[in-house]
């Protein structure tokens, strides 16, 4: 290297490397944000394309399906994908608070090396010189983000990826190197916005204190309190989920059973056989034989057809009516198991078998809007493409809150069809029991005899291990919800605490005049502390109304989720309120203790 070309380097990255040493607090503090910020993006982002949703067990009813039909994989992999573009439009918004609490801080920074930047200028520094300087500067503060976020962020991507409960395909790297590559811009920026206020005499536009940037604290909580309660929302709803009523009230074991393509003649009379042996068995309690998915409200969704009767359309009337409704095949017990309510007429029974009429049970919305006077009871409805078959409604239920993942792009209208009456070859037999294990061990000798051992394959699982699995898709989802919430409100707390900072020092000249004329500590502290409670109140009124939105698609996808949660707002909105009161003790403490006549004779560097 020529001396003349070392000498330059030196002169370079002397000066960036004081820089770092006298204003060492605000590059942690850039550092902090922008591997904060890596930590909680760089997951989200390395799932682009990934995500594949957990499969479900289905089966061919035998309706015939029309090109309108959906199956329980469809909605799992509409819910996915769904939320993830939720999650990631979370994920958008934490680099947003992040960027902001970058300038916040880069303002505070440039506030404070005006003066360092004038001396450097009059004794003969280079305009190239300084930038170069500052380029150095914050390359360092970019690697040392780098670092630490990258490695974060790459411990979560890990842990993220394996904790999802369905299955992964390769996906694009572009999303993460753009993420890495704005961040580092982020942190250059920040870093160069003190040459661009070399001539700038004020932190804050005015004195007055009362600048637009008051309002960005503001908006980075409101967004924390909104993906903070969503995250809420979706971990109790999954807690609810694993422990429902119906299996606290005792555990039972799902029978998984698959005949044999060979061995399906005279299946209704075998199932039959087998849910009467099974319910004669000893501390049997219920014995369900339905459709896979029926036990957590996932079938098959397609159209049907009601004869109404003198049923309005418009201002025509019209005696059939097309509904698309979620079809199930279920036996007797089955509405006991599910706590579905009878309003009407009667449930399906043992003797709705392959002999007697086609007959079905409605739920409660699919009556009330397709049937004249909004009973269902005594008319028909028709299920399916081919073969036309009616059937006549024999009983009215009470609408399913559903468990399974995807259940909320189902249509809330239900059919229920007798399943001796169409005998898929695979079903799942739910029974509950009292007593220990050899319950189910005779349960299972049961079904091998009415099923015969080699014609037909059995699995079994335990009902809160079935609940559980449709609830982990959403816990995952809540986590990272929860992982973007507390980062986000990390991020913004130190954007709030920095802007606050610059606020009261946009005021140093004001307050000293309020304390030369008789205004006490309680005073100022009273003064600023009355700012951030503003702050906080505006956080959470943003928060709610963003909320409205976010948690209302939320509970469209989840079903059961609820679209308000008062109780979350409220947690939140405290620790919102807390956090801007921290964020403004600092500076406040600064004014209250200095001297009056340093405040009133403060020049705002």
């Amino acid at each position: 290297m020529s001396p003349s070309l070392s000498s330059q380097v030196r002169r370079a990255t002397a000066p960036a490397g004081w820089a770092l040493r006298a204003y060492w607090g605000t590059a942690v503090l850039l550092a902090a944000a922008a591997g904060i910020g890596l930590v909680a993006t760089l997951p989200v982002t390395a799932l682009v394309g990934r995500l594949r949703a957990p499969l479900a067990r289905v089966a061919d009813l035998g309706l015939g399906r029309s090109s309108l039909a959906t199956g329980p994989n469809e909605l799992r992999a509409a819910a996915t994908a769904e939320l993830f573009h939720l999650l990631l439009l979370v994920a958008m918004g934490v680099l947003c608070v992040a960027a902001l609490s970058l300038l916040a801080v880069a303002f505070a920074r440039g506030g404070s090396r005006v003066t360092e930047l004038a001396v450097r200028r009059a004794v003969g520094a280079s305009r190239r010189l300084i930038l170069v300087a500052a380029l150095i500067e914050g390359g360092v503060i970019a690697v040392a983000a780098l670092a630490w976020g990258g490695v974060g962020g790459a411990v979560g991507t890990h842990a993220t990826l394996g904790a999802w409960p369905g299955t992964l395909r390769p996906g694009p790297v572009t999303p993460a190197v753009m993420v890495l590559a704005g961040v580092v811009s982020l942190v250059l920026l920040a870093v160069l916005v003190p040459l661009g206020s070399m001539r700038r005499r004020r932190p804050l536009a005015t004195r007055s204190g009362r600048a637009l940037e008051l309002v960005v604290p503001a908006l980075q909580l409101g967004l924390s309190l909104t993906v903070l309660a969503a995250s809420a929302l979706l971990a109790d709803h999954a807690a609810r989920l694993r422990g429902r009523d119906r299996v606290a009230a005792g555990d039972g074991q799902l029978f998984a059973i698959s005949l044999a393509t060979s061995d399906t003649a005279g299946a209704e009379s075998r199932y039959a056989d087998l849910l009467r042996r099974v319910s004669a068995q000893p501390g049997v309690t219920a014995a369900s034989l339905t459709s896979p998915g029926t036990t957590i409200g996932l079938g098959q969704n397609d159209r049907a057809t009601t004869d109404c009767g003198q049923c309005a359309w418009g201002n025509i009337y019209v005696p059939f009516r097309p509904v698309y409704a979620t079809h199930y095949l279920v036996s007797a017990d089955t509405f006991r198991t599910l706590g579905l309510r009878v309003l009407a007429g009667r449930t399906i029974a043992n003797a709705d078998d392959a002999k007697a009429p086609l007959v079905a049970v409605v739920s409660q919305s699919l009556a009330a809007a397709n049937f004249q006077d909004r009973l269902g009871v005594g008319r028909r409805i028709q299920v399916g493409v081919a073969p036309t078959r009616w059937y006549t409604v024999v009983g009215v239920v009470a609408d399913q809150l559903p468990a399974g993942f995807g259940a909320g792009f189902q249509p809330r209208a239900a059919v229920y069809l007798s399943v001796l009456q169409h005998p898929i070859p695979a079903v799942d037999l739910l029974v509950r029991a009292r007593g220990d294990a050899r319950v189910y061990g005779a349960v299972e000798r049961e079904l091998r005899a009415s099923l015969g051992g080699s014609g037909a394959a059995t699995t079994r699982v335990g009902e809160s291990h079935v609940l559980a699995a449709e609830a982990a898709p959403i816990r995952w989802f809540g986590r990272l919800f929860g992982l973007e919430g507390w980062v986000m409100l990390v991020v913004a707390t130190i954007g709030t605490f920095v802007v606050l900072r610059l606020w009261v020092r946009s005021l140093l000249h004001d307050l000293g005049i309020r304390r030369a004329v008789g205004a006490r500590r309680r005073h100022l502290y009273g003064f600023v502390f009355a700012r951030a409670l503003g702050i906080a109140v505006g956080g959470v009124a943003l928060g709610c109304w963003g909320g409205m939105m976010l948690w209302g698609t939320l509970s469209s996808v989840v079903a059961g989720l609820p679209g308000w949660d008062t109780g979350a707002a409220e947690r939140f909105g405290a620790l919102l309120a807390l956090a801007a009161l921290v964020g403004a003790l600092l500076p406040a403490w600064e004014a209250a203790h200095a001297a009056p006549a340093r405040l009133v004779g403060h020049e705002e560097a």
